[in-house]
């Protein structure tokens, strides 16, 4: 499996560092075939969430997965302007082979989500894997990887309550908005940005019937259909930062690369009441520090909405293991099956052989003592033999697949398959930056 993820999140604590690996959605894809040339991979997708970034690879042939770590590392890290961004290798993590899978399998059923039991992560991994097709730096691997993580997810879901009630980014947005806001209904609220969350929130903030929302964007036809359906009105980003008017709350998930509220816009926001409440959920972050420090608002950015949601996992602590206990059998089946695949050909010599020595057997014996035989039942008999035949060549195939799926053998996989890549754990092989 010469399969993996680069990545690092929320939980690595390096928020600089999770901003300078978002990408552009202009220069996305210039930027990934990029990188791809740059890394030596076959195949490669990019996930950006509001917590995480990973880079999923898969290469073909044998390779230090070490190198791959500092080969993204001179990528984004070489230009002069980005070395003042300061990062330690535990910033970083790097799964390769059965890892990478497990992660992959996890990560879309939402066990690895800082909100535990959400579903948005499932459809951010297919947006990914959708829009590397479009970009044309991904290939059946990882495409079968990412398709059979979806149904291990859907299966989560099924057969687990780990999302029943589940709470989301959105939503735990709109539990500040509800503890922060008067209760008269008359609240004014801005939602900037035209992405997945801005409807998610405004349902959050419709059904809670908490005031009227703005919407707010670049470029206003973007948000004028969600805007009509929400009941709010859509305004340019330029006319809402000259003119916030008396605002009460903004949410902001937009992906641009510098912060889009600065002190300007802080200087005209209403003063001398209640604080505006501003929740940012963007990547890199959409308000500048400066709002951090401002007795005119309130800051509520991702950090801090982990840590309301902490108590996720231990309310579903039971469901969460249902979930863990599915997705690692799911891993053991799909590497079974894939080492299946590298084993076939190696029995396949012993398949033939056996098989003309068992025809050559046949055939005399229906020469020399089963000369009453019909055609048709000489055909009935060669069908069953090559059945049989082939049944107890490929068995030890199945069962060595299964044994070295289930357990952690993923060297005699390598040695196995010369096409197959050399596992390193993660912590292991990690390397100092």
């Amino acid at each position: 499996m010469n399969f993996g993820i680069i990545g690092t999140s929320i939980w690595q604590q390096n928020t600089r560092l999770l901003e300078a690996l978002t990408l552009d959605r202009e220069s996305r894809k210039a930027s990934l075939n990029e990188l791809k040339r740059a890394l030596g991979v076959d195949e490669l997708v990019y996930l950006s969430t509001c917590n995480r970034v990973e880079f999923i690879y898969y290469k073909v042939m044998r390779h230090d997965s070490s190198m791959l770590l500092h080969r993204l590392i001179d990528f984004f890290f070489s230009k002069s302007e980005r070395r003042e961004i300061s990062f330690f290798p535990n910033d970083f993590y790097h799964h390769t082979g059965r890892e990478a899978v497990a992660h992959l399998f996890r990560l879309t059923s939402s066990l690895e989500s800082m909100v535990i039991g959400e579903s948005q992560i499932a459809g951010q991994l297919k947006d990914a894997i959708d829009d590397a097709g479009e970009y044309g730096i991904i290939g059946p691997m990882l495409q079968d990887a990412a398709d059979e993580a979806m149904m291990v997810a859907k299966r989560v879901k099924r057969e687990t309550a780990l999302g029943w009630g589940s709470v989301s980014m959105a939503s735990l947005a709109t539990d500040e908005l509800q503890q922060h806001l008067s209760s008269t209904r008359d609240n004014l609220i801005a939602i900037v940005g035209a992405g997945p969350m801005t409807g998610k929130a405004a349902k959050y903030i419709s059904d809670s019937g908490l005031g009227q929302i703005v919407f707010v964007n670049r470029t206003v036809d973007k948000v004028a259909e969600v805007a009509a359906k929400f009941g709010g009105r859509a305004v340019s980003l330029e006319s809402f930062l000259e003119a916030p008017g008396e605002v009460d709350a903004i949410i902001t998930a937009t992906a641009s690369r510098e912060p889009v509220f600065g002190e300007s816009f802080l200087q005209k926001l209403p003063s001398g009441g209640r604080p505006v409440l501003c929740v940012d959920l963007a990547i890199p972050r959409d308000f500048a520090e400066c709002f951090g420090e401002s007795d005119k608002v309130k800051l509520v950015d991702i950090p801090y909405l982990r840590t309301k949601s902490d108590g996720n996992l231990r309310q579903k602590f039971i469901e969460t293991s249902k979930a863990s206990d599915i997705v690692r059998d799911a891993v053991n089946d799909y590497l079974s099956r894939k080492i299946e695949v590298s084993l076939k050909p190696i029995f396949r010599n012993s398949f033939e052989e056996s098989l003309e020595l068992a025809e050559r057997a046949f055939e005399d014996l229906f020469k020399k003592k089963l000369t009453n035989l019909t055609d048709e039942e000489r055909d009935a008999i060669m069908r069953l033999m090559t059945k049989l035949v082939g049944h107890a060549t490929y068995q030890p195939a199945r069962w060595l697949s299964s044994e070295l799926a289930h357990s952690q053998a993923e060297q005699s996989v390598a040695d196995i398959s010369p096409q197959s890549n050399q596992p390193q754990t993660n912590q292991s092989k990690r390397k100092a930056v």
